[in-house]
């Protein structure tokens, strides 16, 4: 029943880069990091943005996990996932800058650890999905895991990606929403444009 909150999926599947983990409330979401950090020691967390790694390092030190384990993007380089895990704390709202970084890596099922109460989500109405997944019985410690999610999330990012005139680079995801869905409502002329830089 959880595929009609999210849409259809594709009959025909192909290798996914990334694989979505999406839990209700952040807490759900920083405990199962959490766990994966204690039990395979090859993980590395990346975030995009420099508060969600502020976050987490502080959560990581109060459980004895190793900080070196958490860093931005702008902390990367391509050796980083060599012999490592790369695990991403959030998404990006443009999915052109998430294909460009990891374009050289040949992988495929990046986690991708999400919230439905994160700005990228309530952006899309996941205010009210929440109470409605509740009544399905699903358990905050428990993660939304599929193929559709993943292809509802990319549709969702197209659909900002199209929205963006001129990104505006900020340190956290609501501050980046804030910026860059106000007042923005003309669609990019070049998909190149979605690709800027921070």
């Amino acid at each position: 029943m959880l595929s009609n909150l999210f849409g259809k999926k594709k009959d025909a599947e192909s290798p996914a880069i990334f694989k979505d983990k999406v839990y209700i409330h952040s807490t759900g979401k920083m405990n199962a990091c959490l766990q994966l950090a204690k039990t395979q020691p090859e993980a590395i967390f990346i975030a995009w943005f420099n508060e969600t790694a502020k976050t987490y390092k502080a959560f990581f030190a109060q459980n004895g996990i190793d900080l070196a384990r958490i860093i931005t993007v702008d902390e990367f380089h391509a050796n980083t996932v060599q012999n490592h895990q790369p695990v991403f704390l959030e998404h990006y709202p443009l999915p052109a800058k998430e294909l460009e970084l990891v374009k050289d890596w040949q992988l495929t099922n990046i986690p991708v650890f999400s919230a439905m109460v994160e700005p990228l989500f309530k952006h899309f109405g996941s205010d009210k999905m929440i109470p409605l997944i509740k009544l399905f019985g699903m358990k905050e410690s428990e993660a939304i895991e599929h193929s559709y999610v993943t292809e509802s999330i990319i549709k969702g990012q197209g659909k900002i990606a199209n929205k963006v005139i001129t990104e505006q680079t900020a340190n956290s995801q609501t501050e980046w929403m804030n910026k860059n869905m106000n007042d923005q409502s003309t669609p990019h002329s070049s998909a190149s444009n979605n690709s800027s830089q921070q």
